[in-house]
């Protein structure tokens, strides 16, 4: 009875939204004419509510032209950047799971956590050559946490997560018989699961002070969340033994950074400092990453490409300028600034990211034409400069150049405990 009901279920909510989708679109349209308003409190009224609709208006939002009326052009500048803030910080909470049945197919299993989720789950087990039998679980999840539910799914049907498997999503193969259950051990934080998947201790024998021990941690986050580095403190690691008494950190003052761009999981490698034989294990270990999200992502359209020089647009905390398009031969150089109000440190490494950024011409037909090389012309703290290369057999001058970048850099703290860790 589970899949009829789940599909019927899905087509009402479908219907459902699409009409609150419409409603949701006019009061948006009403509510930003209403910022025209010649009364400042109906002006004032307009952007409050406007703020208390949340992230969900951030596309329903006009684009600013050089019509458009000074001060609602400032108010929306400032919603969107609002907005833009608050979508982050939603996307860096946990999705919540309702799913019941007692024997669900594990394929509409996985399928309902996609959709209640927005991760992309793919049974990779045929590019193993493994056997792909679709077993009836029991599930019995009420908002329960993404990763939870999922771990508690993947032990059920002795399956785990290749982390090189499919691009920004989570695919699943076949459990060794001698692994351990994903629930033993990990802990989850909001969007993020951290296990620890290693330690390794060393001792020199001729160099009393060439002693480490490295745990190392699997971090993973939800794909949808596409971070774009994480970084730990090694001064904000507080690990103790099983007698309470804390463990030596091996440099307090550094700070490890991993990038996180295009993948959904990594290594953190934590150096510690090698304690005495009779240490047994690490009774628990207290940590807090700082990841740095992307805001939504915003969509920047120039035309007037072979006149247009130093245009500016800005669309909530992010400014993008078309400095120039020239000529070299076939090959025209679109040249573009990308600022942001506050990058924080996402632009300083790791700043590989940007060059993910979708960029394009399109032409008069409405076809996408990808760049064939792109070049580096800037980079300081807050700004990067672009020139993507394109080779074309007429001029530009009928063509759009569109970029999308997101529209704000957010850092937000995780904290995880470790826990019960035996030492070699």
């Amino acid at each position: 009875m589970f899949a009829p009901l789940l599909l019927v279920g899905c087509a009402l909510l479908g219907q459902a939204d699409a009409a609150a989708d419409e409603d949701l679109a006019l009061e948006v349209r009403r509510l930003v004419r209403q910022l025209n308003a010649t009364q400042l409190a109906e002006r004032e009224a307009a952007e409050r509510r406007l703020l208390e609709l949340g992230p969900k208006v951030l596309d329903l939002l006009p684009r600013i032209s050089e019509r458009t009326p000074a001060e609602v052009k400032q108010r929306i500048g400032r919603i969107r950047q609002r907005l833009q803030l608050a979508a982050a910080e939603s996307a860096a909470k946990s999705s919540l799971i309702t799913l019941r049945g007692d024997a669900v197919p594990l394929s509409k299993v996985l399928a309902a956590l996609q959709e209640q989720s927005g991760n992309k789950i793919v049974d990779f087990r045929e590019n193993f050559g493994q056997p792909t039998p679709d077993p009836p679980l029991k599930i019995e999840f009420d908002k329960t946490p993404f990763w939870k539910a999922l771990d508690q799914v993947l032990d059920q049907a002795e399956l785990r997560i290749y982390s090189y498997g499919e691009e920004n999503a989570i695919s699943v193969v076949g459990r060794g018989k001698d692994e351990l259950p994903r629930t033993d051990g990990a802990n989850y934080d909001g969007p993020f699961r951290v296990e620890p998947v290693r330690i390794m201790a060393k001792r020199e024998f001729r160099d009393p002070d060439g002693q480490s021990l490295h745990l190392t941690l699997l971090v993973a986050w939800e794909p949808r969340l596409k971070p774009i580095s994480l970084r730990q403190k090694i001064a904000d690691l507080k690990v103790v033994d099983e007698n309470g008494n804390p463990l030596a950190l091996d440099d307090r003052s550094a700070e490890l950074e991993v990038p996180a761009a295009g993948v959904t999981a990594v290594e953190l490698i934590l150096p510690l400092k090698l304690p005495s034989r009779d240490v047994k294990e690490i009774a628990s270990l207290e940590g807090r990453l700082m990841a740095m999200l992307p805001g939504k992502v915003q969509t920047f359209t120039f035309s007037d490409l072979t006149t247009a020089k130093n245009v500016e647009q800005r669309i909530a905390g992010v400014t993008v300028t078309l400095d120039q398009v020239r000529q070299n031969g076939a090959v025209w150089e679109v040249r573009v600034r990308v600022r942001f109000d506050d990058a924080g440190q996402a632009l300083e490494s790791h700043r590989g990211w940007i060059f993910n950024n979708e960029a394009y011409l399109e032409g008069p037909d409405g076809k996408p034409i990808p760049y064939d090389s792109l070049e580096t012309t800037r980079q300081t703290r807050d700004e990067v400069g672009v020139a993507y290369l394109f080779v074309l057999d007429e001029p530009p001058a009928k063509h759009k150049f569109v970029y999308k970048t997101p529209g704000a850099i957010v850092a937000t703290a995780f904290d995880y405990q470790i826990k019960d860790v035996k030492l070699p």
